[in-house]
């Protein structure tokens, strides 16, 4: 096949100037289409002498370019015919333009349009033309400018450039020689018009071949061995579109039993076959040797992200040995494949938008979101639910269907998501073994809820995806590796991406409750967790689920929930699909009454600092805190603390009087902690080590009038901030308070009470700003009360945390309250984990504070040094949620004696909940819980109607008890 350059034949582009007025010297232009292409186009029209009024963008390049060059952008055919009805044009080009440009549009520009197409006109119009011109094992090519017309790629042909096709030639390859001929076609086509010297003829559409964009190539792109080598090379080439380029079309393929496996590369080789075709003659780790129906090929596989598929464990993995025969397509086969590929082909858009936006769903109560043992699936009995018994089946499997998506938003706290829906069977591909390989069993349905609705209101919501399901059925599975946006999530390789799945069966099932739970290994599992099923004969329902992640007990919960959710539609069908109550009275009870009954005696008439004073008494001789080479004794600190209170008294500091403290890590720290509480004062940390302006806007806020510092703690403020302070500098050689009694202020004289506050901490909200939170002494005594090492030996604690975090409290009087020596870390070291391991090790630390971030980090240290800690019993973790991550489990396992506690509470509140993990690390669960209220704290998760949620489930964090103030925060527990 031949083409010409520039056709000679026909009419001439010149004379559309005896039908228009002479042209002005600058030519106004609109471009439609998308990519670089369009852009090289539209800049060389530009260099020509084009201006461009306006783009139709297809894509977000050639959108975001047109905004850089000042182009305005229209975004629909209808609104560039509305800017054409205001702003006639001369020319408009369309260059790789997957929009139809109706006559209102094209008709519009006084001079002519013309459109780019990316194959000889007329033997190849349509899309893909080059990867059908591969096919049919074309040498010469060519692409095409011509005339838009009413028809598809019909109008006169006004340029026709050549390009020859190689024998290695892959769609990629041809389109990037195609992109280059289009440009200089797009010059000639434009000097052309500018000398009026273009001639345009018609094409001979008798010779016309069309190709539309929902064709398929024969089998969808699986290889059949009895075809020729050069066959199976033009298919592997022709369906190569390159790594990061989109693939319309569909992926050379092997079909090997139920398996799929993409074809990267096919080499022909000089040697006839002469065996069987199919025939497995070599395998190698790079790729296997087979006999065709002409020469052997060596074929390389790839995975679905791209990456290169070892040969050999396919081969393995396949049951595969040399000599054996892979599986030929029949022609039968091959055309049903066609043909459902080419059905499902229009709605591949549609699918594509959704997994882009990709939106898993999971159950808030598994045992673990990763499965920690080999899939054990079961089935529980059907059950009617008794408030539809009343209904039609059909209105029944409505009700349920929707119910249970309004119980998922419930549960979860979601109101849009995605779940697994597996697409009605159809018959023109039932049996095909093959068929099914290639088409998704699993589709993404995906739901809005929204709790301020009523039911009926949901109900047509629901409706409404249910018809979009039924409507574009489902898609091939080799869509997620064509698409470089879908390629690299990890979730959409697997058959069921979604953790819940839905599914309607038009089987007659029995309703009977006392059908016995099964293994179901037929079951229709579409969620990789769990799948609800409903029958449509009789609107009866069961569930099928891993009992190695969801216990039958919770799907006993979650029937009786749907029974409750479904009697409350019945009975008030207006109300707001959020209010319906869904708990049976017992599961309340349990929530309200019996998970809060945590009353227990404690000292709640006591300040903090007087648990440290009790240790006084006790014990004065014994070392309370260790820093470096210097070590105070509970009688020496106790003095330095009460000879500060007393000046700070003498200051005018008062209960709930906010009293700055910035200090370098020090001795000196804590007994400014000390004292500012035994003034009852409360203490607002500013750590050195913060910025200066973050510091400011603390004080700003907290507006205290004294100030506890040092060298340090002056640098970091400024002295512009200490100007409306009275400052106590804490490093003066000759302390004004040197010789005040060394005896403990009396709480009671001051009228201090442990209502009163200890601390204001403040803690970046979440629009960055410093909020201030506001701690008592009862709040802080109730959970040190009754933490797992409350009443233990003394320990040496390791105070680590800066003063501005509150579990700095935690570390001070946990140590002080039963005796034990506080250990003070160097900044450095602190800030070092390979120095802090070390440190730990040096000093014996026995118990440890560390949130889960440092607790990692500090594990995977350990892991490169192996540097045991005898001593360590007790490590405290917080502030982000635990993980059991293999170097911690190591870690623990290496350290048996010490113990791992999870501790929840937001600072506003300190500690509200606490777990205890079993000592033995291969016991956690990948995450741990946060455990249940401390003692006499009180624990509700509602929803945003003030009520409970079923026991697992999201909901809203409301607290109570000792020492509360004022909070609440989400969490889940």
């Amino acid at each position: 096949m031949a083409y010409r350059s520039s056709p000679v034949r026909g009419r001439g582009c010149e004379r559309d100037q005896d039908r228009h007025p002479a042209a002005p010297s600058i030519s106004s232009t609109v471009f439609v289409g998308g990519g670089t292409l369009a852009i090289r186009c539209a800049q060389l029209a530009m260099a020509m002498g084009h201006v461009i009024g306006a783009a139709l963008c297809d894509d977000a390049i050639f959108a975001e370019w047109a905004a850089r060059a000042n182009i305005p952008c229209r975004e629909s055919v209808e609104e560039l015919c509305s800017f054409l009805e205001t702003e006639p044009v001369d020319w408009i080009f369309s260059v790789a333009n997957p929009f139809i440009l109706p006559p209102d549009v094209f008709g519009r520009a006084r001079r002519g349009a013309f459109n780019y197409h990316d194959g000889p006109l007329p033997r190849y119009a349509g899309t893909q033309a080059a990867s059908w011109a591969l096919l049919a094992q074309e040498t010469e090519y060519a692409i095409t400018w011509h005339r838009i017309d009413d028809g598809v790629n019909t109008g006169d042909v006004v340029v026709q450039r050549q390009v020859l096709i190689t024998p290695n030639d892959t769609a990629w390859s041809l389109n990037l020689k195609c992109h280059e001929a289009a440009i200089e076609g797009f010059r000639e086509l434009l000097t052309g018009l500018e000398k009026g010297k273009l001639t345009a003829y018609p094409q001979v559409l008798v010779d016309r071949s069309y190709f539309p964009s929902r064709r398929r190539p024969d089998a969808a792109g699986c290889l059949r061995w009895d075809r020729s080598a050069q066959d199976l090379s033009a298919m592997t080439r022709a369906l190569n579109f390159g790594p990061c380029h989109p693939n319309p079309m569909c992926l050379p393929k092997v079909l090997i039993g139920d398996e799929v496996v993409t074809v990267r590369r096919l080499e022909v080789l000089a040697r006839p076959s002469d065996v069987p075709a199919g025939r497995l003659l070599e395998v190698h780790s790079s790729h296997w040797r087979v006999a065709t129906g002409t020469e052997n090929v060596d074929v390389c596989f790839g995975e679905p992200d791209g990456e290169v598929l070892d040969a050999r464990a396919l081969a393995r993995r396949s049951n595969l040995d040399e000599g054996d025969r892979l599986p030929i397509l029949s022609d039968e086969q091959a055309r049903s494949i066609t043909v459902t590929h080419e059905l499902l082909a229009p709605s591949e858009d549609f699918w594509r938008q959704r997994l882009k936006q990709l939106r898993t769903l999971q159950l808030p109560f598994p045992s673990s979101p990763v499965a920690q043992a080999p899939l054990g699936w079961q089935s529980s009995s059907w059950f009617i639910a008794s408030a539809l018994a009343r209904l039609s089946p059909l209105d029944r499997t409505e009700y349920l269907v929707t119910a249970w998506l309004i119980y998922l938003a419930r549960i979860t706290g979601e109101t849009e998501f995605q779940l697994g829906w597996t697409p009605a069977p159809q018959a023109s591909r039932a049996g095909l073994p093959a068929v099914e390989a290639l088409i998704a069993s699993v589709v993404p349905m995906e739901i809005t809820i929204d709790p301020a609705q009523d039911f009926a209101a949901v109900r047509r919501a629901v409706a409404a995806e249910w018809h979009r399901l039924k409507e574009h059925d489902s898609f091939a599975r080799d869509l997620v590796a064509r698409c470089p946006t879908l390629r690299p999530v990890k979730a959409l390789r697997s058959r069921r991406p979604w953790p819940i799945g839905i599914t309607i069966t038009a089987n007659s099932c029995s309703a009977a409750g006392d059908l016995p739970s099964s293994q179901s290994a037929g079951a229709p599992q579409c969620g990789e967790v769990l799948t609800f099923e409903v029958c449509a004969v009789d609107g009866s329902f069961r569930w099928h689920f891993d009992a190695n992640r969801l216990a039958a007990k919770q799907i006993d919960r979650m029937t009786q929930h749907l029974q409750n959710l479904l009697s409350g539609v019945i009975a008030d069908a207006a109300q707001p699909v959020g209010r319906i109550d869904i708990l049976p009275a017992d599961e309340r009870r349990y929530l309200l009454e019996e998970l809060n009954r945590t009353a227990a005696p404690y000292p709640s008439e006591r300040c903090i600092h007087e648990l440290f004073e009790a240790q006084v008494q006790k014990a004065p001789a014994a070392v309370a805190v260790v820093h470096e080479d210097e070590r105070l004794s509970y009688g020496e600190l106790n003095a330095r603390a009460n000879r500060l209170a007393h000046h700070l008294i003498g200051l005018g500091v008062r209960p709930d009087q906010p009293v700055a403290i910035c200090l370098e890590r020090s001795p000196a720290m804590v007994v400014g902690v000390l004292a500012i509480l035994k003034a009852g004062g409360a203490y607002v940390p500013l750590d050195p080590a913060y910025p200066s302006q973050r510091l400011r806007q603390v004080l700003d806020d907290a507006a205290p009038r004294l100030m506890l510092c040092d060298a340090a703690g002056r640098a970091a403020l400024g002295l512009e901030a200490l100007v409306d302070l009275t400052v106590v500098d804490l490093e003066t050689a000759t302390p004004a308070w040197a010789e005040l009694p060394a005896c403990d202020p009396e709480p009671r004289a001051l009228g201090l009470t442990s209502r009163h506050l200890a601390y204001v901490i403040y803690t970046s909200g979440s629009t960055g700003t410093p909020k201030g939170v506001e701690m008592s002494h009862g709040a802080l005594v109730n959970s040190l009360s009754f933490s797992p090492g409350a009443g233990a030996r003394e320990r040496r604690t390791l105070q680590f945390a800066s003063l501005n975090f509150d579990v700095s409290s935690q570390e001070l009087f946990i140590c002080w309250k039963d005796g034990g020596q506080l250990v003070l870390v160097r900044e450095e070291a602190r800030r070092d984990f390979s120095d802090l391991l070390e440190f730990a090790r040096g000093e014996a630390i026995e118990r440890l504070f560390l949130p889960f971030v440092a607790l990692n980090r500090f594990a995977e240290v350990w892991g490169t040094q192996k540097a045991l800690l005898p001593f360590l019993s007790e490590i405290y973790t917080a502030g982000e949620q635990l993980q059991a991550t293999p170097l911690l489990r190591a870690f623990f396992e290496a350290h048996p004696n010490a113990r791992l506690i999870n501790q929840y509470g937001s600072t506003e509140i300190n500690v509200i909940a606490e777990h205890l993990l079993a000592a033995d690390p291969s016991c956690w669960p990948q995450l741990p819980p946060l455990g249940r209220p401390i003692a006499n704290t009180r624990v509700y998760l509602l929803d945003g109607h003030g009520q409970p949620v079923p026991f697992g489930a999201v909901g809203e964090l409301y607290i109570g008890g000792a020492g509360l103030r004022a909070a609440t925060s989400s969490a889940r527990i």
